[in-house]
This record gives structure tokens, sequence and C-alpha cells, in this order.
């Protein structure tokens, strides 16, 4: 199979590729192919690249995809470049002022004031202040002619000199039209993003600079990547189809690992001992141990499909399921149990606040479970 896709599959990836951004079960039961391609493309305009967020005192109630801690403070991202930031634990929200007003996918904090935002265009924002204010650090128009240069700089005797030209003349040729989907930082200067379409890059300099990379890794279908999380100097992506792959050597290269299935990942998340949790749609679900390439399947109670997971600050993992339902590990992912929540809704993520309790993103906005 490869990228020449007939257009019943090239549907279904996009339909997949809709879900990983965030907009949960309302994609995964996506409407017609129509429809899907018609969002797609709506993310991918040029417009919203130059406009800014649409200030408004509905913000917190807007479609969210992602929440997480940066210090004591909670920062949400969502549709139409949305940022609000909570210091109060989620109960009461602010909107923060940013440049763009694409979907915002994934976010990143290394420290409480430094963080990073990904999105659709291949944006990345940046902050210095907390979230308080935000500026474009790269976009998929400069990621696209910085492939190119990339591959253009190949020596004449590298066997897939030509191929590697070939790929990122397209990138250019798309324009902007390049969602990233997940975004980790190591530290203050150690970050990578991935994104459809086999989309990858890194930065040593805390941004300054983007780097492609997906010739480090080992996915010649340019299959969507979902999910990428470390710890120390190892690395992991994981997305389509199951492919999953790994860095020792602080990203500077990948293997490929062997998953348990083909099924979709959309998760990843590293535990405080060093292993890593994946799971994804209708059940897949694996792990990593501590020092091990071996991949482990985890079976859950039921074919659920999976948007995001977290570790705890008491060690549990969550995973957090269509229709908010949520599974929680005590032993570093080996096995889940499904914990109910006061309510049960359309939920995109799920982080702990500062004081303990559960905050969710979702399509009616973000708010405090307990």
């Amino acid at each position: 199979m490869n990228n020449n896709n007939n257009e019943g599959f090239d549907g279904s990836r996009r339909r997949l590729l809709l879900v990983g951004m965030g907009l949960g079960l309302q994609a995964l039961l996506a409407p017609t192919m129509a429809s899907t391609v018609a969002a797609f493309a709506s993310a991918a305009m040029p417009g919203p690249l130059r406009e800014p967020a649409t200030m408004t005192p509905r913000a917190a109630r807007g479609v969210l995809t992602r929440v997480v801690l940066a210090g004591d403070r909670l920062v949400a991202v969502g549709e139409r470049g949305l940022v609000v930031l909570s210091d109060d634990g989620g109960r009461q929200w602010r909107q923060a002022r940013v440049p763009v007003s694409v979907t915002l996918t994934s976010v990143s904090f290394a420290d409480a004031r430094q963080g990073w935002i990904a999105g659709h265009s291949g944006v990345v924002l940046h902050t210095s202040d907390g979230g308080e204010s935000w500026s474009i650090q790269t976009d998929g128009v400069a990621l696209a002619k910085a492939s190119l240069a990339q591959a253009l700089g190949l020596p004449d005797t590298n066997a897939d000199r030509d191929r590697s030209i070939q790929d990122a003349q397209r990138l250019v040729d798309d324009g902007a039209d390049k969602p990233l989907l997940s975004i980790c930082f190591a530290d203050a200067r150690r970050g990578m993003v991935v994104g459809a379409f086999g989309l990858a890059a890194r930065t040593d300099d805390g941004g300054k600079t983007w780097t492609p990379c997906r010739n480090r890794l080992p996915n010649p279908m340019s299959l969507h990547l979902y999910a990428v999380a470390h710890h120390d100097k190892t690395w992991v992506v994981a997305g389509e189809q199951g492919v999953m792959m790994l860095s020792r050597d602080d990203g500077a290269s990948f293997e490929s690992l062997a998953a348990p299935s083909e099924r979709t990942l959309f998760a990843a998340t590293a535990t405080r001992k060093g292993g890593f949790v994946f799971a994804g749609l209708l059940g897949a679900a694996c792990r990593i141990d501590p020092g091990s390439t071996t991949v482990t399947a985890i079976e859950l109670s039921a074919p659920l499909t999976i948007l995001s997971c977290a570790e705890l600050r008491d060690g549990r993992v969550m995973l957090l399921a269509q229709g908010g339902r949520v599974l929680a590990s005590r032993d570093d992912g080996a096995h889940f149990a499904e914990q109910q929540l006061p309510r049960r809704e359309p939920l995109t993520s799920l982080v702990e606040a500062a004081d303990g309790g559960l905050v969710a993103t979702s399509m009616g906005g973000v708010a405090r479970l307990g």
C-alpha cells in the first residue's frame, strides 16, 4: 500500500486524521467524504495564519483539544486559535491573545514559563511568559521550504536524493496545508513535533530553528503521526496503522517497533519510571517497559477509542476514551480498570491540576471534574 491509494482509503485516512486532531467522537463518526474534505481544506486556508484569534467571553466554552499544566497554571488550546488560562485549578478561565486562528492541536511546557503549541497549517507557537502572549516560530510554508533545502543538500551519491527532492517539492506545492498533531519538549531547548503524512521536525534551540527530521524516521509510507513523547534521551513516535518508532540517542536516529496490531495509535505518554504507554483506535493499547524495546499489548475491558493519555502525580496512568470514559492503571500501564467520573461527556483531554483536581477539555469547553 502506498500514498497513491484510492479515494475510499484516502477518505478513511482523513477521517482518522480529524480524530487525532482532538475532534473526538463527532469526528470518529465522520460524516460524509465531502464534509470531511471541506473541514480539512478549510483548516489549511492561508487566512487563519494571518488573522489573530477572536477575543470572546465564551472562549472557555469553545471546542478545546488539549489542556496541560504550566507550573501551577492550566493552559488549554483548541479551535480557531483559542488559548485559555486558569490560575485557580480550572474554576475560572481567561483568554490569551494568539496571532493565528488555526485549530491548535497540542501543547507542551518545559517549565512554568516556556511553552509551545502545534496546530494546523504547520504552525508552532511559543510563549516565554506562561501563556500570556504567543508568537509564531514556524508554519507549514517554512517547514516545507526547509525540507526542500535539506533534500537539495543531499549528495548526488545518495540513493534517496531524487525521491527526497520530489517529496519535499510536493510539500512546497501544497502550501501551508500541513496539520501538526503532537508536540513535546524535553526541556527549554529540545523539542519535537509530528503530524499528518509523516511530518516531523526537531529543535535544539527552543524553537528558534526547526529542522525537518522525517528522514530519520522509519516511515516509508508517510503515515500520519499522532503522538510523540520522551523520557530523558528516549523518544517515541506513534501513529496511523500502528506505526511505532523509538530513539535512544536523543532523536538522532529512530528504529521501527513491532506494534501488537495495525490499529491507529492516537496517544502516548511516558511514565516516571521511564516506560511508555500508547493507545488509540478501538481498544488498541500497548506499552514499553523501562529500558526495553519490546512492545507488549495491553488488554482493555472494551474496544474503546482512546483520544489521550497522561500520568498523574501519584503514578496512575489515565486513558481518556470516547464518550468521556476514563481508564486508570496503578501498575505503569500493565492493567487498566474503568474509573467513574461525576459526569460523562465527549472529552478530548485530561490533566491533574496543581491542587489534585481533574480538569478536562471537551467539544463544549473546559471544566473541572472534581
